[in-house]
């Protein structure tokens, strides 16, 4: 009976390392696209929106455009801007972002974000939610992120893991 549960450890052991050394990007047609330091905002009680934060990268030697997000947890995930206008700090919705050949553009507080409306459930940190980006190429790349708290942004902007989806 040992060596059966030694067994069944060695292999899940393998799997597990099998998986973890598995090439991170997603590739369609050329075009290698990553998803880094991604997370999203616990929503404050008593409201139904939340925003999310990442970095996009582009592995490719073209442009991909992003055309936008979904995820079960909201009917209605648009893509942001803050800007400086004439003194106050305005937001407005983005069609698309273009993340340019061998480059990679941050969504962060007080620029580009996502932001998350009519949220089906409150939002607690410690959660993971699946957020599936779509982009020119036809790529749908998909990728869990965690939900941090408020007072969690800061550490999370400089230490949350990098996140790789996976394409359909």
């Amino acid at each position: 009976m040992k060596n059966y549960y030694l067994f069944t450890l060695l292999l899940l052991s393998s799997f597990v390392s099998f998986i973890s050394h598995s090439e991170p990007v997603s590739k369609v047609k050329n075009t290698m696209v990553l998803i880094e330091k991604a997370y999203v905002r616990a929503t404050i009680p008593g409201t139904s929106i939340s925003s999310s934060y990442m970095e996009i990268v582009n592995d490719s030697a073209e442009t991909v455009t992003l055309l936008g997000v979904s995820s079960q947890i909201s009917p209605r995930i648009e893509i942001h801007q803050h800007s400086m206008f004439e003194g106050m700090m305005r937001m407005r919705k983005l069609e698309s972002i273009d993340i340019p050949p061998k480059g990679r553009v941050i969504l962060q507080p007080s620029g580009l974000h996502l932001m998350i409306f009519d949220v089906k459930k409150p939002l607690k940190a410690e959660q993971q939610i699946k957020l599936n980006f779509n982009f020119s190429n036809k790529m749908t790349l998909t990728t869990q992120v965690p939900v941090f708290s408020p007072t969690q942004e800061k550490a999370a902007r400089t230490a949350a893991p990098d996140m790789h989806g996976h394409h359909h």
